[in-house]
């Protein structure tokens, strides 16, 4: 992490402008519309009142992912600028024409539609990538911290995930004790968390919910989820005051995308709980046909555990039904976590 201003200055982030002590809104800007109004996009800049680590959190770089908005605007809520050391960060909506078509991408880029796969974008290139190129430049060389908000979106619910490069394993472990589930992330690849893993900055990209858990209370239970590991990592880097909590174990590993062996009605097995052990070919779910026979059945590839389902029942072959992780290590403290990652 780098070190910090001997004083807490006025932080400035796009057209967003907070004091020591403060709390500041603007947009980073990316460009006009054909109106000739800018466009930009929303950050909120919480300035604490001394001296400590600058926490970037993003969300909404999937439109159809809106639990981390939501997230943030409760997060903003519960934390006293004055009572912080160093700064928040905060984008709830990365990707603005995305999120209100409640769309993965961009409707109108069909060049660039995915943000997450465009990073470090590019000034004249495509809609998206220079959306992306505006924040990579107002993010750079900002944040010490980054975490990058996620969920299944439209086509599947996810559980407590994280992927961290090797520099963002402390990062990842200070989540706090319902993020057990920790696997690898590739640097200098085409999002925000692998484009500044590259650079040295700790940063982690985490996943929970999907379109299927965003009514009435369920919508705000996982954004409550998010609120709670956030506050957990200002504990932990001492940014806030208070003690962290942490996981008594990780699972570290790599994820499989199981897809369906044939079309019709996916149905999950009832015994099937995320995130808890299930052995080699032990059945996650059956596929039924229009007459209710089952055709195909869909079973783990070998021990680990289940972390994404699909959110819709009707499947065709090919398409993606589960999110399966493979454990490969468990660890029970960072530093057996980052002893055993940076072998």
């Amino acid at each position: 992490m780098s070190e910090y201003h001997l004083m807490q200055d006025e932080l400035r982030v796009g057209t967003a402008v907070a004091k020591p002590g403060h709390v500041g809104r603007g947009h980073i800007l990316y460009g006009e519309d054909a109106m000739r109004q800018p466009m930009g996009i929303p950050v909120i800049v919480v300035n604490g009142a001394s001296v400590g680590p600058r926490l970037w959190i993003n969300a909404g770089t999937h439109g159809d992912e809106a639990e981390g908005a939501l997230a943030i605007f409760d997060l903003v809520q519960q934390v006293d600028p004055r009572d912080l050391h160093g700064a928040i960060v905060a984008v709830p909506m990365l990707n603005p024409a995305a999120f209100i078509a409640g769309a993965r991408g961009d409707p109108l880029d069909t060049f660039s539609y995915d943000l997450n796969r465009v990073y470090p974008g590019r000034s004249d290139g495509y809609a998206t990538e220079r959306l992306a190129a505006a924040h990579w430049a107002a993010m750079r060389g900002v944040c010490d911290l980054q975490i990058s908000i996620h969920s299944g979106g439209e086509h599947s619910y996810l559980s407590h995930m994280t992927f961290a490069a090797d520099n963002g394993l402390e990062l990842a472990g200070a989540l706090g004790p319902s993020w057990r589930l920790v696997f690898g992330s590739a640097t200098g690849t085409g999002n925000p968390s692998s484009q500044l893993a590259a650079e040295g900055v700790p940063s982690v990209t985490v996943e929970l919910g999907g379109l299927c858990r965003t009514l009435t209370g369920e919508f705000s239970a996982i954004a409550d989820e998010y609120v709670r590991c956030i506050l957990n990592v200002l504990r932990h880097f001492k940014m806030l005051p208070g003690s962290a909590e942490y996981a008594s174990q990780w699972m570290l590993g790599y994820q499989i995308a199981l897809l369906a062996p044939a079309s019709g009605l996916f149905v999950g097995h009832p015994d099937v709980r995320f995130e808890e052990p299930v052995e080699s070919g032990q059945e996650l779910a059956t596929i039924q046909d229009c007459f209710g026979d089952v055709v195909a059945r869909l079973c783990a590839p070998q021990d680990g555990v289940v972390f994404g389902l699909r959110s819709r029942p009707q499947v065709r072959a090919g398409e993606w039904c589960c999110f399966f992780g493979a454990i490969v290590a468990t660890a029970d403290d960072l530093r057996a976590l980052k002893a055993h990652r940076s072998r």
